[in-house]
């Protein structure tokens, strides 16, 4: 039987929950992704999960993001609106709704199990920000810096207290379960804002510590290939804000689905391509789950830029065309391969197959390229 959840104000159904089969299916992602995550730089497969959850529920996120807003709308005034931001979140309005269906039914095992998506989700988010895509020909991490980092790490640490990185989420995701079991049962607004803020904080936290032992781990490395024994060109400062800056942008394009419309035009413009395409485009890669491939294609576009500034200049358009010339590589993971996924997926989901495998070449490239150039412009508004 299915539990139906009704967005009040607008009477539409935000999501419709089997609990059996959700059960299953989110008891045995869960397993698959903890055992996996022993080997160094494993990425766990959220996206995959969150896809197929809207699936199963029939959810949308636009409905899901309406509800959202309705429901905290009152704690906007208390916390303020960027703040609860943090619950304006299509994926964490679907598991704080898959999580009290199961409280409903008194199968804590399932709550405990979606509720470990959420530190999973946050572990994810942070080992895509601070790994290094394209550093290794095999690996998007150096996954012997990698190891080397969790060595250092020290006995207080909570990779190194609970044995394992897996061990170390669960534990965290059951302490903040327990400290707001109630406030999930009650449906309590604020302790809901509460305990989204401490669990990623607390991930968050123990992250950031590990890998300030990685970038040392990798810089270590670099200098000690170098045959004057000069200190490398890395630098961890560097890499940390251009994560930042990243960060900030993706979350603004796919958590908060910001179409900036200069951009759009702009970018439609230098290309000549056309404009009911480029809103839809736009509004197509504002979604969560192109998160993970914008944020590694910015990250390649980016990282050999010392000074930003040099991102208002014309002369970054030029920069950005040489990325998207390269034919051939080594690399298996490159700025113009990302954006082509993430164009393919796009051509599908607006169901334009046909009329794509029908264009010239140029005319394809084009199409593609705009997703890059509109990408640009975008970054253009934070400098």
């Amino acid at each position: 039987m299915k539990n139906i959840i009704y967005n009040q104000k607008t009477h539409t159904i935000v999501s419709e929950i089997d609990h059996v089969a959700l059960h299953n299916y989110i008891i045995t992602k869960i397993s698959v992704e903890f055992s996996n995550m022993v080997e160094n730089c494993y990425y766990p497969k959220i996206a995959e999960i969150y896809k197929e959850l809207l699936h199963r529920t029939n959810s949308t996120e636009k409905n899901l993001l309406e509800y959202s807003k309705q429901k905290y709308k009152q704690l906007e005034t208390s916390k303020g609106l960027k703040k609860v931001k943090l619950l304006h979140d299509p994926f964490t309005t679907l598991l704080i709704l898959i999580t009290q269906d199961f409280l409903k039914y008194k199968d804590i095992a399932g709550a405990e199990a979606t509720f470990h998506l959420f530190a999973l989700r946050y572990y994810t988010n942070k080992l895509h920000i601070h790994t290094t895509p394209g550093r290794s020909k095999s690996h998007i991490c150096n996954s012997n810096a990698f190891q080397t980092a969790l060595e250092r790490l020290s006995k207080n640490h909570m990779f190194v207290k609970q044995k394992t990185i897996p061990n170390s989420i669960i534990y965290y995701s059951r302490a903040v379960f327990k400290l707001y079991f109630k406030d999930l049962k009650t449906d309590n607004a604020e302790g809901l804002w509460n305990m989204i803020f401490r669990l990623r904080t607390s991930i968050s936290q123990s992250m950031r510590s590990f890998f300030n032992k990685y970038y040392e781990v990798i810089e270590e490395d670099k200098m000690s290939k170098s045959e004057q024994g000069k200190q490398s060109e890395y630098d961890p400062t560097h890499e940390t804000k251009l994560r930042a800056f990243i960060n900030k942008i993706v979350t603004d394009i796919c958590v908060y689905h910001k179409v900036d419309n200069e951009a759009m035009n702009q970018a439609s413009n230098i290309l000549k391509f056309n404009k009911r395409l480029s809103e839809e485009y736009a509004k197509k890669i504002a979604n969560p789950v192109y998160s993970e491939k914008i944020e590694s294609a910015l990250y390649l576009l980016l990282k050999d830029i010392k000074d930003t500034s040099f991102i208002k200049n014309t002369s970054f358009f030029d920069y950005v065309k040489k990325h998207l010339s390269i034919k051939v590589t080594k690399q298996p993971v490159y700025f113009k391969k990302l954006i082509s996924e993430i164009h393919i997926d796009i051509i599908k989901s607006l169901n334009l197959e046909k009329w794509y495998n029908e264009l010239s070449v140029q005319s394809q490239a084009i199409s593609r390229n705009f997703i890059a150039y509109y990408l640009a412009f975008y970054i253009q508004r934070y400098i």
